[in-house]
């Protein structure tokens, strides 16, 4: 059980974020006035650190409307019309924009495929950690095995994850991995994925609330495959995966698409939660989960943002 202490004379509200999903404040019993202590009754103080979450707290209510809504998590699909498929370009900017100042970070594309391999690092003195997302776009459950290996190769610990037709699931390795004593301090390794069925990866390293992009390596197969498609008009030939997206709660992702070629090219967005449902969120000041007809000039480049 670990506690949280403040000095100030204001009452004090407690929110967690973490990469994967969002935690509601706690129960006001749980929330002492005044030089008071808040136990957290669910979560070690440790746990919290290795998760890399980020605590904020503010006297009264003062939160921007953006901050101040629950985070949405989930993925996102890129597709070109059908008469141009070739040459479009897609990465995203991962952001937060709560505190200052703010970070963000470049994040390419998915690959779909069965077997990867990223680099693994956490320490909870340095409250280093890294945070994974795995989407299926496909039709069927996917088995995704995750192995934690050591710097020396010699592995530590496994763990059997299912993420299911057209969900996602994102984690922090000191969550998956919650009981490896070996995770807690100054671990430096890899993280191999096996998967039964085609899935897409990413991963970023978080450091003492800054965080940057990590490589995944595909390791078959070494051809790449096609984003499956997912309903009439959304992914298939051409068409790219972000396998993360984030939206309000302090987070936020940009999505920029370019088109290298001397045609216009016509392309749509489609935003999905975690449990592949869609996910309406507000780019470009329109609030929807798809987002039609976009049209790229010869050349040129689309941004969506919050």
């Amino acid at each position: 059980m670990g506690r949280l202490s403040f000095r100030d004379d204001h009452l004090a509200c407690v929110r967690f974020i973490r990469f994967g999903q969002f935690f509601q404040p706690l129960k006001p019993g749980d929330i002492i006035a005044k030089r008071g202590k808040v136990i957290l009754r669910r979560f070690s103080l440790l746990m919290i650190c290795l998760c890399a979450l980020s605590v904020v707290a503010f006297a009264q209510v003062s939160n921007p409307p953006s901050e101040a809504s629950p985070l949405q998590v989930g993925y996102v699909i890129v597709t070109p019309h059908p008469d141009n498929i070739g040459g479009l370009v897609v990465f995203e900017t991962f952001g937060r924009t709560s505190g200052k100042p703010t970070s963000q970070a470049t994040v390419l594309p998915g690959r779909i495929s069965t077997k990867a391999s990223f680099f693994a690092s956490s320490d909870i003195t340095f409250a280093n950690n890294v945070g994974f997302a795995i989407a299926n776009p496909g039709g069927a459950n996917a088995s995704v095995t995750v192995t934690l290996r050591r710097f020396d190769g010699a592995a530590v610990s496994e763990r059997v994850i299912t993420v299911g037709a057209h969900q996602q699931v994102a984690q922090f390795i000191s969550e998956l991995f919650s009981d490896v004593a070996a995770v807690l301090q100054n671990f430096n390794g890899t993280i191999g994925v096996v998967s039964d069925y085609p899935v897409a990866i990413m991963g970023l390293r978080f450091s003492e609330g800054n965080f940057s992009t990590i490589p995944v390596t595909t390791l078959f197969p070494l051809i790449e495959l096609p984003i499956p498609d997912l309903a009439p008009g959304v992914g298939g030939p051409g068409a790219v995966i972000l396998p993360q997206f984030v939206a309000d709660g302090g987070w936020s992702s940009e999505i920029v698409a370019i088109n290298t070629t001397a045609l216009p090219m016509i392309v749509r967005v489609d935003v999905f939660k975690q449990d592949g449902t869609p996910l309406i969120t507000k780019l470009n000041e329109q609030s929807a989960s798809s987002f039609l007809n976009l049209s790229i000039a010869p050349g040129g480049v689309i941004t969506l943002s919050p």
